[in-house]
Protein backbone atom coordinates (compact mmCIF):
# COMPACT_ATOMS: atom_id res chain seq x y z
CA UNK A 1 0.00 0.00 0.00
CA UNK A 2 1.20 3.13 -1.36
CA UNK A 3 1.37 6.33 0.83
CA UNK A 4 -1.38 7.86 -0.87
CA UNK A 5 -3.54 5.21 0.10
CA UNK A 6 -2.50 5.18 3.54
CA UNK A 7 -3.49 8.88 3.65
CA UNK A 8 -6.56 7.98 2.12
CA UNK A 9 -7.78 5.57 4.17
CA UNK A 10 -6.70 7.77 7.53
CA UNK A 11 -9.07 10.46 5.87
CA UNK A 12 -11.72 7.60 5.52
CA UNK A 13 -11.81 6.57 9.10
CA UNK A 14 -11.57 10.16 10.01
CA UNK A 15 -14.55 11.06 8.07
CA UNK A 16 -16.63 7.53 9.88
CA UNK A 17 -15.69 9.01 13.28
CA UNK A 18 -16.49 12.40 12.65
CA UNK A 19 -19.97 11.04 11.03
CA UNK A 20 -20.54 9.12 14.45
CA UNK A 21 -20.12 12.26 16.33
CA UNK A 22 -22.76 14.30 14.40
CA UNK A 23 -25.56 14.66 16.63
CA UNK A 24 -29.06 14.36 14.21
CA UNK A 25 -31.80 17.05 14.68
CA UNK A 26 -34.95 15.43 15.69
CA UNK A 27 -37.78 16.20 13.26
CA UNK A 28 -40.14 18.30 14.73
CA UNK A 29 -43.66 17.10 15.67
CA UNK A 30 -47.00 18.81 14.28
CA UNK A 31 -50.25 18.37 14.77
CA UNK A 32 -51.79 15.87 12.69
CA UNK A 33 -55.22 17.75 12.11
CA UNK A 34 -58.94 16.00 11.51
CA UNK A 35 -62.20 16.32 10.64
CA UNK A 36 -63.38 19.26 13.19
CA UNK A 37 -61.99 22.16 14.59
CA UNK A 38 -62.30 24.61 16.88
CA UNK A 39 -63.51 28.11 16.26
CA UNK A 40 -62.05 31.32 17.96
CA UNK A 41 -65.78 31.48 19.42
CA UNK A 42 -65.54 27.48 21.08
CA UNK A 43 -67.80 26.46 18.45
CA UNK A 44 -66.53 23.22 16.99
CA UNK A 45 -67.04 22.54 12.69
CA UNK A 46 -66.68 20.11 10.61
CA UNK A 47 -63.28 20.62 8.29
CA UNK A 48 -64.91 21.18 4.48
CA UNK A 49 -62.54 20.50 1.73
CA UNK A 50 -59.09 18.65 3.60
CA UNK A 51 -57.36 19.54 6.47
CA UNK A 52 -56.72 23.42 6.26
CA UNK A 53 -52.63 24.36 7.39
CA UNK A 54 -53.16 27.13 9.74
CA UNK A 55 -56.06 25.11 11.95
CA UNK A 56 -53.73 22.34 11.86
CA UNK A 57 -50.36 23.78 12.78
CA UNK A 58 -52.51 26.10 15.45
CA UNK A 59 -53.60 22.17 17.15
CA UNK A 60 -57.03 23.29 16.81
CA UNK A 61 -58.13 20.18 14.49
CA UNK A 62 -58.96 17.19 16.17
CA UNK A 63 -60.14 13.82 14.53
CA UNK A 64 -63.13 13.34 15.93
CA UNK A 65 -66.16 15.85 17.14
CA UNK A 66 -66.18 14.20 20.72
CA UNK A 67 -61.94 15.26 20.91
CA UNK A 68 -63.04 18.81 19.28
CA UNK A 69 -65.76 19.66 21.99
CA UNK A 70 -63.62 18.28 24.93
CA UNK A 71 -60.28 20.44 23.56
CA UNK A 72 -62.72 23.88 23.28
CA UNK A 73 -64.14 23.36 26.88
CA UNK A 74 -59.93 23.43 27.48
CA UNK A 75 -58.93 25.95 25.53
CA UNK A 76 -61.64 28.10 26.36
CA UNK A 77 -60.88 27.15 30.42
CA UNK A 78 -57.27 28.34 29.43
CA UNK A 79 -57.78 31.47 27.41
CA UNK A 80 -60.09 32.41 29.93
CA UNK A 81 -57.48 32.01 32.82
CA UNK A 82 -54.88 33.86 30.29
CA UNK A 83 -57.14 36.83 29.25
CA UNK A 84 -57.48 37.18 33.83
CA UNK A 85 -53.65 37.22 33.80
CA UNK A 86 -53.21 39.99 31.25
CA UNK A 87 -56.68 42.13 32.91
CA UNK A 88 -54.77 41.75 36.23
CA UNK A 89 -51.01 42.08 35.10
CA UNK A 90 -51.65 44.69 32.30
CA UNK A 91 -48.53 44.78 30.54
CA UNK A 92 -46.06 42.95 33.51
CA UNK A 93 -46.04 39.43 32.41
CA UNK A 94 -43.19 37.49 33.03
CA UNK A 95 -42.90 34.37 30.74
CA UNK A 96 -41.98 30.82 31.66
CA UNK A 97 -38.69 31.13 30.02
CA UNK A 98 -37.89 34.57 31.91
CA UNK A 99 -35.39 33.75 34.30
CA UNK A 100 -34.23 35.92 37.02
CA UNK A 101 -37.83 37.17 37.61
CA UNK A 102 -40.10 35.63 40.27
CA UNK A 103 -43.28 33.83 38.77
CA UNK A 104 -46.10 33.02 40.94
CA UNK A 105 -49.30 30.52 39.42
CA UNK A 106 -52.13 29.53 40.38
CA UNK A 107 -53.42 25.78 41.04
CA UNK A 108 -56.72 24.18 41.33
CA UNK A 109 -56.99 21.81 44.49
CA UNK A 110 -59.60 19.66 43.93
CA UNK A 111 -59.71 18.35 47.42
CA UNK A 112 -60.43 21.51 48.84
CA UNK A 113 -62.01 22.94 45.48
CA UNK A 114 -60.32 26.52 45.79
CA UNK A 115 -57.65 28.28 43.84
CA UNK A 116 -54.14 28.85 45.51
CA UNK A 117 -51.21 30.46 44.71
CA UNK A 118 -47.89 28.81 43.79
CA UNK A 119 -44.08 29.64 43.87
CA UNK A 120 -43.15 26.68 42.10
CA UNK A 121 -45.04 24.81 39.78
CA UNK A 122 -43.61 21.82 37.67
CA UNK A 123 -45.96 19.81 34.96
CA UNK A 124 -48.72 21.71 32.77
CA UNK A 125 -47.90 25.12 31.13
CA UNK A 126 -49.94 27.73 32.61
CA UNK A 127 -49.93 31.64 32.70
CA UNK A 128 -47.81 32.85 35.32
CA UNK A 129 -47.96 36.22 37.52
CA UNK A 130 -45.16 38.66 38.16
CA UNK A 131 -46.14 39.18 41.50
CA UNK A 132 -48.35 37.46 44.39
CA UNK A 133 -50.72 40.30 45.06
CA UNK A 134 -51.87 39.66 41.60
CA UNK A 135 -51.94 36.01 41.56
CA UNK A 136 -54.12 35.64 45.05
CA UNK A 137 -56.39 38.21 43.33
CA UNK A 138 -56.98 35.79 40.61
CA UNK A 139 -57.39 33.35 43.22
CA UNK A 140 -60.06 35.17 44.84
CA UNK A 141 -62.02 36.15 42.38
CA UNK A 142 -61.88 32.62 41.27
CA UNK A 143 -62.53 30.96 44.80
CA UNK A 144 -65.61 33.25 44.92
CA UNK A 145 -67.60 33.07 41.15
CA UNK A 146 -66.65 35.84 39.80
CA UNK A 147 -64.98 34.75 37.22
CA UNK A 148 -65.75 31.03 35.85
CA UNK A 149 -62.99 29.27 33.56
Amino acid sequence: MNDLQKELQALKAKVVNLESRIVAEPVKWQPKGGNFFIQSNGKVSEVVGGSDAPHREFGVERPARQQAEHAAVEMRRFNRLLALRDELCGDDVPTLESSNISKYFIVYNGFENTWNVSAIYKGFVTPCFKTEQQAKRACDMLNSGEVEL
